[in-house]
């Protein structure tokens, strides 16, 4: 792109901002954002959010993985919590009413729920406490999708059409806007 794709304007706001406003909005706590390139550039869009804790993920050249083992290892600092909402930031479409549909499943009983692209499990996806370990073990740039294809029998799937408008192209952020202007 250029630039970081996390200051791409969504609504007015950096996609940064707007997905961690988006899981406050859900009530997810604590808000972990995993910030690797560019974080210095990044970070002044999320200062103003009560309740966001920056980790800075110095190994993301090594892939998706890294980031979510970076925030997991972040969140496991606090003994409290039961699950672990991953999402991206350049998923704009997601919103806060998503996520609350993914925390009902996860409520529920479920201890593995993600969106369904097509059947496929993806993210955002809210993984139980006890998955961590395995999920720490995750390498490359694949993130957790493979993990959790390969145990689609225990997924909870949540449809949700709007997660997958992924932001990683000069289209794609063309795409988002041409959305914008159809509302």
């Amino acid at each position: 792109m250029g630039h970081p794709k996390q200051l791409i304007l969504h609504d007015g706001k950096p996609l940064v901002t707007h997905a961690a406003e988006t899981a406050l909005a859900a009530g997810a706590a604590p808000v972990i954002v995993v910030l690797g390139a560019h974080a210095e550039d990044i970070r002044p869009a999320l200062s103003h959010l009560a309740g966001v804790t920056v980790v800075i993920n110095s190994d993301w050249e090594s892939g998706l993985a890294s980031s979510l083992t970076t925030g997991l290892r972040a969140a496991l600092r606090d003994t409290t919590w039961e699950g672990a909402l991953a999402m991206l930031a350049d998923q704009p479409l997601v919103d806060g009413p998503m996520l609350r549909r993914i925390i009902a499943e996860f409520a529920a009983g479920a201890r593995i729920v993600a969106t369904g692209y097509e059947g496929v499990p993806g993210v955002p996806a809210l993984f139980g406490r006890e998955h961590v370990p395995e999920l720490l073990s995750l390498t490359g740039d694949t993130g957790a999708g493979p993990w959790l294809r390969s145990r689609a029998r225990e997924v909870a799937i949540v449809p949700l059409a709007g997660a997958v408008l992924d932001v990683d192209t000069p289209a794609d952020v063309q795409r988002l806007a041409d959305r914008r202007g159809s509302r």
